[in-house]
């Protein structure tokens, strides 16, 4: 073998290796899932309820998942998506778990149209946070009762779950942990709207 086919040879492989090495990162897709009720409301006198609208923090409506990286900060996790935007599926999966935690049919889902005389539930995550140990949200929500009946009622909370990760899997299980608990609050306010 000459110098010049030598050298061909090794450039030839250089070129295969660096093609190789460059594949990109497969994305990975993490979605909410409902979870299991810390109480069942067995009787429900109140109307059908939907959520109406639910809205995320600002730095969380985003396909990409956040994670923290120092204290205070978070960093866009560039190859960890939702699978669609997060109030989407926040609000489907909130409807998920309010129909675990309220008798059948109580519960009318987000795409479907409201019956006349169904409360309407307007959500505010005002802020979700994310630490070594621990993760928080901050919660605002409206029950706005059918025309003419009774008035509005505003409930706040401030939800925990612990954490033993900050990875992208362990976020998405602290985002579907902590709407459980939004859930069991939304339920029980509900459930206080009696039937005119």
């Amino acid at each position: 073998m000459n110098k010049a086919s030598t050298v061909g040879w090794a450039i030839a492989a250089a070129a295969a290796a660096m093609l190789c090495a460059c594949h990109s990162t497969p994305t990975r897709m993490y979605s909410l899932d409902a979870t299991a009720p810390t109480t069942r409301i067995a009787t429900y006198s109140a109307p059908a309820l939907r959520i109406d609208t639910l809205n995320v923090p600002a730095s969380w409506d985003r396909i990409e998942i956040l994670s923290p990286s120092a204290p205070g900060r978070l960093e866009i996790n560039d190859f960890d998506h939702w699978p669609a935007p997060l109030a989407q599926i926040a609000r489907q999966t909130l409807s998920d778990d309010l129909d675990q935690r309220l008798p059948s049919g109580s519960v009318v889902y987000p795409r479907l149209p409201k019956p006349d005389g169904a409360l309407g539930i307007d959500v505010d995550i005002l802020e979700f946070t994310v630490a070594a140990s621990q993760a928080s949200m901050r919660a605002s929500w409206l029950i706005v009762p059918a025309a003419g009946s009774q008035s509005a009622k505003r409930s706040v909370a401030a939800l925990q779950a612990p954490m033993t990760s900050t990875d992208a899997a362990a976020v998405a299980h602290a985002w579907s942990e902590l709407i459980g608990q939004l859930a069991d609050g939304i339920a029980a306010d509900a459930a206080l709207f009696k039937m005119p």
